[in-house]
């Protein structure tokens, strides 16, 4: 009897060591499939990076909500200078987005922009950390861009100017 006890016990024992084996087993199974489905969609690349197209002025007429006048928007190049710091260790990543309200602008931009991108160059290579940091220095940069850019052009027509990025490292 005492035989037959032990028999059904140690049977008893495996089967439920045997399954329990079996669930850890399919639990690691769906981490990993888990984990395996979430890096592929996380680690995908976008439309965007698979199909890069340049990028070239785009002309958006829209209506200013301030004013009910019509406004254009021509998108620059993104910028890469190094700041005026002691050590050269400092730059600046920005895009700048132009707004006028002339109907010829885009024409008088693409016509002047060896010029306006030089003169954006220079201005912002020769500013220091200390002169762009913060609100108000941004806002200075801002006017003298601004200033700079409408002596270049020969309607001056910039109502305003954008920074779409801003990055200082």
């Amino acid at each position: 009897m005492a035989e037959e006890k032990a028999e059904v016990k140690e049977e008893s024992g495996r089967k439920n060591k045997l399954p329990l084996k079996w669930v850890i087993a399919a639990a690691a199974a769906v981490v990993i499939v888990s984990g395996g489905v979430l890096g592929y969609f996380l680690l995908k690349p976008s439309p965007a990076e698979t199909d890069p197209k340049p990028i070239s002025p785009v002309k958006t007429g829209k209506t200013s909500s301030r004013n009910g006048e019509w406004s254009q928007i021509i998108p620059l190049e993104s910028f890469v200078v190094n700041l005026n710091d002691p050590g050269g260790k400092r730059f600046l990543k920005t895009t700048i987005e132009l707004e006028s309200s002339n109907k010829g602008f885009s024409e008088e931009i693409q016509a002047g922009k060896p010029q306006i991108k030089d003169a954006v160059v220079m201005i912002l290579s020769g500013k220091s950390l200390a002169d762009i940091q913060g609100i108000e220095g941004k806002i200075s940069l801002r006017k003298e861009l601004i200033i700079k850019i409408n002596t270049i052009l020969q309607k001056p027509g910039i109502r305003n100017l954008y920074f779409t990025d801003f990055y200082i490292q």
